[in-house]
């Protein structure tokens, strides 16, 4: 059984590379290291390239009108990559931080589609969408993508069992009318 938060964490780690536990390290992108998800969200100078990522949305799409609940689910994973250049003549700087930002890009992609763990326990990546934005206007040029990636997984009668339950062991009926009727049964195993 998979969920969509079990799909974050292996984005996460696909991102962050099989490498990362090698000595020395080696990231799959070149944010190395600074691969963040909810509740870490650094964004200071000195620290890009970085990328965040957090569950924005959930899908669920019934495979059957009836029987046990089945379940073709889209989890879509905003993935945020962000990168600086310091400001250079003739705006040279923008277009080091353009760059920069389409290599971190095509790496993420590239991590993602190639991550066995990630791709083994999903149906498909159903959609990659970027948007691109640049911001030159200051003596440090930034440069950000948003990635929206969907990927499709099943879910089953077993994603949402058990259902919470106490033990039947015993039987017991009494009715209040005239003449009282009772019985109690114990029930074998």
């Amino acid at each position: 059984m998979i969920t969509s938060l079990d799909l974050l964490a292996l984005t996460h780690a696909a991102v962050l590379g099989e490498g990362r536990l090698a000595t020395p390290p080696v990231y799959a992108t070149a944010a190395e290291g600074r691969v963040f998800k909810p509740g870490d969200w650094p964004s200071q100078d000195g620290l890009y390239p970085l990328v965040k990522m957090r569950l924005i949305a959930e899908d669920r799409q019934s495979m059957a009108r009836s029987g046990a609940a089945q379940f073709t689910t889209a989890a879509t994973i905003r993935i945020t990559g962000e990168v600086s250049a310091p400001a250079q003549f003739d705006d040279a700087g923008a277009t080091v931080a353009e760059t920069q930002l389409w290599q971190l890009k095509r790496q993420i992609e590239v991590a993602i589609v190639n991550s066995y763990p990630l791709t083994a326990v999903i149906q498909q990546i159903a959609s990659m969408r970027s948007q691109l934005s640049f911001n030159s206007e200051a003596a440090t040029h930034l440069a950000g993508v948003q990635i929206d990636l969907a990927l499709e997984f099943y879910e089953g009668a077993e994603s949402f069992a058990p259902v919470a339950a106490d033990e039947l062991d015993q039987i017991t009926f009494a009715a209040s009318r005239f003449p009282p009727v009772g019985f109690s049964s114990t029930l074998a195993p």
